[in-house]
């Protein structure tokens, strides 16, 4: 038999054939159970697993036209469609209707099959999670190449961000359609669970790929950060929020979560940067002038990096320099800004051990290398001066209360 042979065989010899149009018809005056089955349980189970193997194949067969399909528009030179503000291909609804289709078959046969049939097409779409994981990487690897190949990268990675997203939807969608509230299907529990974890994983993966992008830009203007010459000039900075700006034009073609999931991890990426280039110790402030010029200047900066990340995203609640929010990444920037701006040694010990208490992930390297660039302390008193405020910060905190992890975790 193919394809349809075995649903029709299925549905007639498990519904039909005992049902009221024929063994139980009242004409009939027949006490079926002493007929027993059509066909024995073995034949029946024979009957299932075929039919499964044939729809696996199916599946196989159409996902891997799928992403073929995906492929080749990444490459096309054509910008995707933009389908209610948001960039989306037409590839995780195919894949969705493709189940939905084969479910309501199975639904006409029997329960048991379409929870086989569920799990099943679970299954694949956890495999062409990890097809398409393995299809975009190799884009882009591609790309960051040679980044002249591929004209709307940026795009097709804010396409693939959304699929994502929309794959673990419909994947919700299904299961409220299908999935049997009244059974403990372990194994359907955890293959769900797999699945949603695998397009989550890439969701993520992909936006931090579309970032790099971005950050590859940057990257000259942040080893500026921090330098002589960026005390004389506002460009690098400005050439961060500019460009920031410009790949946020295209970044509003997010889904809504995936926007602020983007805009989240930017103001992390950034703020790691910028303190990160704070502690490389590219200059020395040896003047009381200096320091309040460097300190001043950052805190400016700290602001503008608010500012931008304001208007890209007034509705979202990041929590930078103006804020408020303790612990809020750019919040931390300001925060190191005072410790250069401190007039004396007492007042320096002080503002430290607020610094401590306030981001206590913060590590004892972070702040020595933060004292080496004020210039004016030694390294054997700043060593013992941080030494101390630890080790008073570690005896005046509760012994097993956790520590909320700020900016300062992600730098090593």
């Amino acid at each position: 038999m193919e394809g349809n042979e075995y649903v029709s065989m299925l549905s007639w010899v498990t519904n039909t054939y005992p049902g009221p149009e024929l063994m139980q018809h009242p004409d009939l005056n027949i006490n079926t159970q002493s007929l027993g089955p059509l066909l024995s349980p073995e034949v029946i189970e024979s009957l299932q697993s075929k039919y499964l193997q044939n729809m696996e194949d199916n599946y196989v067969e159409w996902m891997q036209k799928t992403l073929e399909t995906e492929e080749h528009d990444w490459s096309a030179g054509v910008r995707p469609e933009d389908q209610e503000g948001h960039f989306h291909t037409a590839a995780p609804v195919i894949i969705f209707q493709m189940i939905d289709q084969n479910l309501q078959v199975t639904k006409t046969i029997g329960q048991d099959l379409t929870d086989k049939a569920l799990i099943l097409s679970m299954k694949q779409v956890k495999q062409y999670g990890l097809l398409y994981r393995g299809a975009i990487i190799n884009f882009k690897t591609r790309h960051f190449e040679d980044r002249s190949q591929v004209p709307y990268f940026t795009h097709y990675m804010i396409t693939i961000v959304n699929n994502c997203m929309l794959f673990l939807e419909l994947a919700q969608q299904l299961k409220q359609l299908y999935w049997r509230t009244d059974l403990l299907n372990r194994e359907l529990t955890s293959v769900f669970s797999i699945l949603l974890k695998t397009f989550q994983d890439l969701r993520d993966e992909a936006a931090n790929w579309l970032l790099e992008e971005a950050f590859l830009d940057l990257e000259s203007h942040f080893q500026d950060l921090i330098t002589a010459k960026w005390l004389a000039t506002s460009m690098p900075i400005d050439t961060v929020c500019a460009t920031l700006e410009d790949y946020f034009q295209d970044y509003v073609h997010l889904r809504p979560r995936n926007f602020e999931y983007v805009i989240t991890k930017a103001v992390n990426l950034v703020t790691k940067r910028y303190i990160m280039a704070m502690f490389e110790k590219k200059m020395v402030l040896r003047t009381a002038s200096e320091r309040k010029t460097a300190g001043a200047k950052i805190v400016r900066e700290a602001d503008q990096l608010d500012a931008l990340f304001g208007r890209v995203a007034p509705g979202l609640v990041i929590g930078g320099a103006g804020s408020g929010t303790s612990g809020a990444p750019l919040e931390a920037i300001s925060a190191l800004a005072e410790i250069l701006r401190s007039d004396d040694k007492e007042i320096l010990s002080l503002d430290l051990t607020a610094l401590v208490n306030k981001f206590p992930d913060i590590k004892e390297e972070h702040v020595i290398k933060l004292v080496g660039l004020r210039g004016d302390v030694s390294r054997s008193e700043t060593r013992e001066l941080v030494t101390y405020i630890f080790q008073a910060a570690r005896n005046s905190r509760q012994t097993h209360a956790p520590i909320n992890n700020s900016i300062f975790s992600q730098i090593p």
